[in-house]
């Protein structure tokens, strides 16, 4: 029963960053090669508000294992405790930026810089989430 704790902090790890490691290597490619503008556009404006939920739920799961987890040492759950806690407001921002960015979108060209500002933010606190996580990862392994 002891290793449930970690196993969780591990799958729900494993899940958020190969969510995003998958959306930035097959899913937003495939949907501009696929979709026009249009489409694409609807399409993504309903994947994004759950794949940044997706990632608050496992950061919640990631949490509550570490938590739950006497196995591993106060200073590596402390750092890991740390990362997920910066993880999941990173995440939380990212989904308050979503209508702020469709407002953009939705302005054309007079929205245009807006839009790209917002969407290369969005862009760096989903890598440095990830980053995070792969961290967290390493810490839980060694």
């Amino acid at each position: 029963m002891e290793k449930l704790p970690i196993f969780l902090t591990l799958a729900a790890a494993g899940a958020w960053t190969g969510a995003i490691l998958f959306h930035s290597a097959v899913v937003a490619p495939a949907t501009f090669k696929v979709l026009d503008g249009d489409n694409a556009g609807i399409f993504l404006r309903r994947l994004f508000p759950s794949f940044f939920r997706f990632g608050l739920v496992c950061g919640g799961l990631m949490l509550a294992g570490l938590v739950a987890n006497a196995a591993i040492s106060d200073s590596i759950r402390a750092q890991a405790l740390a990362l997920t806690v910066v993880m999941c407001i990173l995440q939380a921002i990212c989904l308050g930026m979503v209508p702020a960015i469709n407002a953009a979108r939705d302005q054309g060209e007079r929205g245009k810089q807006r839009f790209g500002r917002l969407h290369l933010v969005n862009v760096l606190l989903t890598v440095a989430v990830l980053g995070l996580g792969l961290v967290v990862i390493y810490l839980l392994i060694n």
